[in-house]
């Protein structure tokens, strides 16, 4: 028997960690053309795509939390809600607190806190506002930012309309037909907002007329923060032959603040001094036919989403005034708004109208002090 030299036993072992050596990189090779490692690759590349961000050329772009693009128009931030419109998915209102990333490819303004308006254009994270305008980009943060809209270039981009009517016949033993109408036109910037509301009701019973009444409204609102307003001006006409008052103006100035201010919610508070004309149709003898009287007046506005097709709105106003001019009134508008399509909805309306101290005419007759209306009406929102 031959002995097996130490020269053989080294040799022997070259050879099995080369083979072995050989056997790995083929074993390394065939797992990175596996399907499986080709699957992961696949999935790193989307998870990168998923985590950049797209370049706002032609569109606004907007980022969830949850990770979703969307691509479209940015209308404008108002309430803690975005509103963004998109070719595929029609007009969206997001909530602010869901958004993660915005970017705009057209310029805009935004009001901030402590800042005030600013211009051009944003990139907007989790936790900061970045704006540029030609020059060196700046930085806010995101925490202060009240209001935002994109565009502006043309007056009309600032509008928006919503007009109600309804009609109602009744035929046979007697014949009614009662008309009413609401429209409010609203004006809104980055840092101001303008509404003027107008809401009208005639009723007529065998050809004779028993109701006859409009109520016009407007106010200007400055923003000062993200829930402080100044409202340098409001103003109420209103008529009311039936109830004595042939015209009824008050102007005044006041404050507001905002209680509730989420994108399903919002709820506001306003008031201020004003002072008030009154003139009647007509009073007893020895009476003055007009009135002018300082006033106090208070407004409250509450405006809820209760689901995606229905919301439900509540406004009030009381007006302190002296007993010549009819104490305190009241005009309360209560509404469901349920959606039939984009632009049309069903409105329901309840109105309560209050006079504490109703003036008597020239024959005696006072006028009930409480005016109560059911309105129902078709709406179109422009």
């Amino acid at each position: 028997m031959h002995s097996i030299s130490f020269l053989q036993i080294t040799f022997a072992c070259i050879c099995l960690l080369v083979m072995a050596g050989t056997q790995a990189e083929e074993t390394a090779a065939d797992t990175e053309d596996s399907p499986v490692n080709s699957a992961q690759a696949l999935d790193r590349d989307i998870f990168r795509w998923e985590t950049s961000t797209p370049t706002a050329t032609d569109f606004d772009w907007v980022q969830l939390v949850s990770g979703e693009w969307l691509k479209g128009e940015i209308k404008g931030l108002f309430d803690d809600s975005l509103e963004f419109d998109s070719d595929k998915l029609d007009l969206l209102t997001l909530d602010w607190e869901d958004v993660k990333y915005v970017e705009t490819h057209i310029p805009g303004s935004a009001y901030i806190e402590d800042h005030g308006t600013v211009y051009g254009y944003f990139r907007i994270n989790q936790n900061k506002i970045i704006v540029t305008n030609g020059g060196e980009p700046k930085e806010y943060d995101r925490s202060r930012l009240v209001s935002f809209i994109t565009g502006g270039e043309e007056e009309s981009d600032y509008w928006s309309a919503k007009i109600t009517f309804g009609l109602i016949v009744r035929s046979g033993n007697t014949d009614q037909v009662d008309y009413n109408a609401k429209a409010n036109i609203k004006r809104t910037t980055s840092f101001s907002r303008f509404n003027l509301d107008y809401v009208g009701n005639i009723s007529n019973t065998q050809d004779v007329e028993t109701i006859n009444n409009h109520r016009v409204t407007a106010n200007a609102d400055r923003f000062m923060t993200r829930n402080f307003f100044w409202r340098p001006i409001f103003g109420e006409y209103y008529r009311d032959p039936f109830s004595n008052i042939d015209s009824r103006v008050t102007v005044g100035a006041g404050a507001g603040y905002t209680i509730i201010d989420t994108s399903r919610t919002n709820w506001n508070i306003t008031g201020g001094p004003g002072y008030q004309a009154t003139r009647f149709i007509s009073v007893q003898e020895g009476e003055d036919i007009e009135e002018t009287t300082p006033a106090m007046v208070v407004t409250t506005d509450y405006d809820i989403e209760i689901n995606k097709k229905i919301d439900f709105i509540y406004s009030y106003n009381i007006t302190w005034v002296d007993n010549a001019s009819g104490g305190y009134t009241h005009h309360m508008v209560t509404t469901f708004e349920s959606e039939i399509t984009g632009s049309f909805d069903l409105d329901v309306s309840f109105i309560w109208d209050h006079i504490s101290k109703p003036t008597a005419a020239d024959d005696g007759a006072v006028p009930l002090p409480d005016d109560y209306r059911l309105t129902v009406g078709i709406s179109y929102d422009y």
